[in-house]
C-alpha cells in the first residue's frame, strides 16, 4: 500500500457496511479518505476510529442528486487535489416484485445504483487524467449482477437489473482507460449476501438461514487489488460466504 499513501479515495455510501469498513481501511493504510453519504455524522464518527496515519473527511451527499455529487468532487478537487481511488459502493435495494413495483421504485434503483456510479466514475477519471498517477476504480457490484438464483420468493425488483446494468458498465469503462491509455485500473467485486443494514429488505427469518460474508472480506479484495503490482489488471472478483463448516 505504499504507493497509495497520501493519495486521495473517495468512498461512496460509506455511513455504514461495506463502505464504512473500506473508509476505515484505506485510512488506516495511509490514504486520505472522503467518504460521503446522506447521514454525514456516522463517518464523522468513524473518523476518531482511524489509528493509521490517514485521515477520513466527512461529506454529507445524496448521490441521487447530481448536483450533489460534482459539488462533492468541486470540493475534494479544490481542497485536495483530486481523486486518486474511487470505490463506488452506495447502493439501494428496494425488495418487491418487479410486476407490483412503482415507476419510482424502478427510477430511485437506477439513479441509486447505475447513474450515481456513471457519474462518480466520469469525474473522476477527470481527476485522474489530471494528477497523472495511477488511479483506481472499484464497483462494488454483487452476485445479483451475474447470476439470479432460485428461491421461493423471488422479490429482488430492479436491483439485479441495476447491478447487470454495472457489470457492463465496467466491461465499457475498462475498454475506454485502454483506449485513451490512462493509467486507471478498474475492478468490479461481485459479493454474494453481506452482512449489512441492506438485508433487513429480506424475510428476516430467511436471511437468518442463509451464509453470509462480513463485510471485512471485502475490504480485504479491495485492499489486495491496491497491493497489486501498477501492471495487473484484476477485471473481477466474485465472494460468496462458503458453504462448508469453518475448522475448529
Amino acid at each position: 500500500m505504499d504507493k497509495w499513501i497520501g493519495k486521495v479515495a473517495l468512498v461512496t455510501g460509506a455511513s455504514s457496511g461495506i463502505g464504512q469498513e473500506a473508509a476505515l481501511a484505506l485510512a488506516n493504510a495511509g490514504m486520505v479518505v472522503v467518504g460521503i453519504a446522506r447521514r454525514v455524522e456516522l463517518i464523522e464518527d468513524l473518523g476518531t476510529k482511524v489509528t493509521g496515519c490517514g485521515k477520513i473527511y466527512a461529506r454529507r451527499c445524496d448521490v441521487a442528486n447530481e448536483d450533489a455529487i460534482l459539488q462533492t468532487f468541486g470540493w475534494i478537487r479544490k481542497e485536495l487535489g483530486g481523486v486518486d481511488v474511487l470505490v463506488s459502493n452506495a447502493g439501494v435495494f428496494l425488495c418487491n416484485f418487479v410486476t407490483q413495483s412503482t415507476t419510482a421504485d424502478f427510477r430511485d434503483t437506477f439513479d441509486v445504483n447505475v447513474v450515481a456510479t456513471c457519474i462518480c466514475i466520469r469525474e473522476a477519471v477527470k481527476d485522474m487524467k489530471e494528477r497523472g498517477g495511477p488511479g483506481y476504480i472499484f464497483i462494488i457490484n454483487s452476485i445479483l449482477g451475474k447470476r439470479i438464483p432460485d428461491v421461493s420468493v423471488p422479490m429482488f425488483g430492479a436491483y439485479p437489473a441495476s447491478k447487470f446494468a454495472l457489470t457492463g458498465l465496467a466491461e465499457v469503462v475498462r475498454k475506454e482507460l485502454i483506449y485513451f491509455q490512462l493509467p486507471v485500473r478498474l475492478t468490479s467485486i461481485h459479493p454474494g449476501m453481506v452482512q449489512t443494514d441492506m438485508i433487513k429488505v429480506f424475510d428476516s427469518s430467511l436471511a437468518q438461514r442463509l451464509p453470509k460474508l462480513k463485510v471485512g472480506d471485502i475490504t480485504s479484495n479491495i485492499l489486495h487489488c491496491l497491493t497489486s503490482p501498477l501492471d495487473v489488471q484484476i477485471d473481477d472478483i466474485t465472494v460468496m460466504p462458503s458453504m462448508v463448516p469453518s475448522a475448529q
